[in-house]
């Protein structure tokens, strides 16, 4: 895949920043899968690795209940899957292990979800080339953006949780033509639930048993 996948290496640091542009649903922006996973219940919707074919530069991707469109590439808009052993990604992604969605121009890529989700996430990679963002939508709304700066070269994650359903999001970057970015491991799931301390646990226990005592001493002075 010479076309679409090309080989180089450089060196940078990350820093992150996030924005949500709809102030009335309440929504958590994640750049650490830890911290995604600890706060939702996941499920791996797409590691890409059962796509075939790999490597090859195609219109439209439809896998896993998920419609991925390009609209940059080069000669015209492409999506692909590359598979594992590519030195082409950032300094800080060395050679990878698995495959990755990408294109063979600057990667701008919409995700819609066959069915909405309520916690997404995915990991991205990143060129060290200019800035980079994963944008969460619903309908037409922006939920959230999350910007990875210029220098940012390896690998990261972004992800949203929100009370408003997650219809897609968008993956865009800057000069993938001269060194790739892309999107791996993409996650739905839903809010983890707190579990009540035992001591709650014996409180509310003691209390339907005390409910069930009133109830029988009625039972018995009726009789």
């Amino acid at each position: 895949m010479a076309t679409v996948l090309r080989r180089a290496l450089f060196v940078t640091s990350i820093v992150l920043a996030s924005q949500s542009a709809v102030t009335a649903a309440t929504i958590t922006l994640f750049t650490t899968e830890s911290g995604f996973n600890a706060a939702v219940d996941e499920i791996l919707i797409d590691d890409f690795e059962s796509f075939a074919p790999k490597d090859v530069a195609l219109p439209v991707i439809v896998h896993n209940g998920i419609t991925y469109t390009p609209f940059a590439g080069a000669p015209v808009p492409n999506v692909a899957v590359a598979s594992p052993g590519y030195t082409n990604f950032g300094a800080g992604v060395g050679t990878t292990t698995t495959s990755i969605l990408t294109t063979s121009g600057d990667e701008d890529i919409l995700a819609v979800l066959s069915s909405p989700q309520f916690a997404v996430g995915f990991d991205v990679y990143l060129n060290g080339l200019g800035p980079a963002s994963a944008t969460f939508f619903s309908g037409a709304d922006v939920l959230g953006t999350i910007t990875f700066p210029s220098d940012a070269a390896d690998q990261q994650f972004a992800g949203i949780l929100s009370d408003v359903a997650v219809t897609s999001f968008r993956w865009t970057s800057n000069l993938g033509a001269r060194l790739n970015t892309g999107i791996d491991n993409v996650t739905f799931g839903t809010e983890v639930q707190a579990v009540p301390e035992p001591a709650t646990i014996l409180l509310l226990g003691s209390g339907l048993i005390a409910a069930a005592h009133r109830r029988h001493r009625r039972k018995t002075d009726r009789s």
